[in-house]
């Protein structure tokens, strides 16, 4: 990540990592030095899902579109049955942007499923929010949003925003707080091909929703 950012002029997060050009990332993740530089997820830590987690000292910040934009990997802690107790890796993208109405959207999966179900044992479940299958019966179909204010959200998410999404097939997840867009999807960042398609997937919602 840090000859990324090196090679492409974007901004470490912790500009100190770059010494560490040479280290692997469990070392990095091993060198008590390293311990104290500025998490990337801390102002995103209320968003379900990517509250404590680690590695995201390891990040850059490029702008898109006039958008400040960080990037970075987290591992989390996972509390889902198929992962065993072990961590889920997450390519993170954090779009600087605030006002947005507070939601989080993705695809249906039976994963998505089994959560809401437990959730709901649990009375933890999120409101979720229905658009008009008539008007978006592909989004209907394929899409969940959840969120506290439908009228807010639905007013946000416009005919060309919903089609945006439809089309670009995503496969991560969209959420917002007082400050971010965020998008993360399950993996990490290694190659540079890798940083690439993900920065562009990140551009694509600023262009399109934003």
């Amino acid at each position: 990540m840090v000859e990324y950012a090196q090679k492409r002029g974007y901004a470490l997060v912790n500009p100190g990592l770059a010494q560490a050009v040479d280290m692997s990332y469990l070392e990095m993740l091993k060198n008590p030095a390293f311990r104290n530089f500025n998490k990337a997820s801390l102002d995103v830590d209320d968003i379900e899902k990517l509250n404590g987690g680690s590695g995201d000292w390891l990040a850059f910040t490029c702008n898109l579109r006039s958008k400040e934009v960080t990037i970075f990997n987290l591992s989390v802690t996972s509390r889902r049955v198929d992962a065993q107790g072990g961590s889920l890796q997450y390519k993170v993208a954090k779009i600087k942007t605030a006002g947005l109405p507070r939601f989080s959207l993705g695809r249906n999966s039976a994963l998505h499923a089994f959560e809401n179900a437990v959730d709901k044992i649990a009375g933890a479940s999120k409101p979720a929010i229905n658009l008009d299958a008539r008007q978006y019966p592909e989004f209907s179909a394929h899409f969940w949003i959840k969120g506290s204010d439908p009228a807010a959200v639905t007013a946000f998410l416009s005919g060309d925003k919903i089609r945006f999404l439809e089309d670009a097939k995503l496969q991560g997840t969209l959420a917002t707080n007082a400050n971010y867009l965020v998008y993360f999807e399950d993996g990490v960042l290694r190659s540079e091909q890798d940083f690439d398609s993900f920065i562009a997937r990140a551009e694509a919602l600023v262009a399109n929703l934003l």
